[in-house]
């Protein structure tokens, strides 16, 4: 009777000391940890114009990977770095490609995470607000249809990316303390640059343009993380 008088007490102690300690750090706080994460966007791009005639992007996907830092439970700081699959640059206009780019983000984000602590059931679930800047790279290559366009003349496409800035929402959702899995919606807005030069070979004489162009899109993905210690 008398252990048992003992090892009652002691097993709700600890009960309680871990309820208490569950209440207190939910499986959604990442304070103090690092996590790494592997994206996958779809890229939804907007129209613009070059030398006049209407442009058009293609919407395509983009890879990626990301390092997080958690600051505390409401806020974690986020590097990323994606990639896009082949664009097309369609000139509307003229009625034939242009150009294939690639796009690639460097971002610096800041998420504004809410954990809720009413109902309990909720910790796992977190929603956040996203912010940032970033500096997004481009490459391509002038199309055959465009290099037709300008025959016999040979026309080159060189391509620069410049900064831009983001806002977004996203959700993660906890399967445990180390791993989630999560969605995200952002715009963006950044330019590059079109730098064409047109060479008559015959008389060896070049002319050159160059000119902005935007880079704005909304990307629409889904993410996992790990996160350690």
């Amino acid at each position: 009777m008398r252990k048992r008088e003992i090892i009652v007490p002691v097993i709700l102690s600890l009960f309680l000391t871990f309820a208490c300690y569950s209440y207190a750090q939910p499986i959604s706080d990442t304070t103090g940890k690092i996590g790494i994460g592997l994206r996958v966007n779809g890229m939804t791009t907007t129209s613009d114009t070059y030398k006049g005639r209407d442009i058009d992007k293609k919407d395509q996907a983009m890879f990626g990977v990301s390092l997080s830092y958690g600051v505390n439970s409401w806020l974690s700081l986020e590097a990323a770095f994606d990639g896009s699959l082949n664009t097309k640059l369609k000139d509307n206009t003229l009625g034939i490609d242009l150009a294939t780019i690639n796009v690639y983000p460097l971002t610096f984000s800041a998420q504004l995470r809410y954990i809720t602590k009413n109902p309990e059931f909720y910790n796992w679930i977190v929603p956040y607000l996203t912010f940032g800047f970033g500096y997004y790279f481009v490459s391509g290559d002038v199309s055959s249809e465009y290099k037709a366009e300008y025959y016999p003349n040979d026309v080159k496409l060189d391509f620069d990316g410049g900064w831009g800035g983001h806002v977004g929402i996203g959700t993660d959702i906890f399967a445990s303390k180390t791993i989630a899995v999560g969605f995200e919606a952002r715009y963006f807005w950044a330019s590059g640059s079109i730098k064409e030069t047109i060479t008559n070979p015959i008389l060896n004489a070049s002319t050159t343009h160059k000119e902005n162009f935007d880079l704005d899109s909304w990307m629409l993905g889904i993410n996992i993380k790990f996160f350690f210690k």
